[in-house]
């Protein structure tokens, strides 16, 4: 998959946790930012990550 970016930037939030998840993404999201990355160090990464790309997966490139 080619993505287009809207921004030359990759939002990366570091130490995100599962309840700050969602509402942080989509606050960058609502920045302009189409690419976000939870580093796999993040404190339970592994339960942030599905529930992003299940909220905004269709808005912004989601990875770790």
């Amino acid at each position: 998959m080619q993505w287009q970016t809207k921004l030359p930037l990759i939002a990366i939030l570091r130490g995100i946790t599962p309840d700050e998840a969602l509402a942080h993404v989509g606050a960058v999201i609502d920045a302009g930012f189409d690419a976000v990355e939870i580093p796999l160090n993040s404190p339970q990464w592994e339960q942030s990550i599905p529930a992003i790309v299940d909220a905004y997966g269709d808005k912004a490139l989601i990875g770790a």
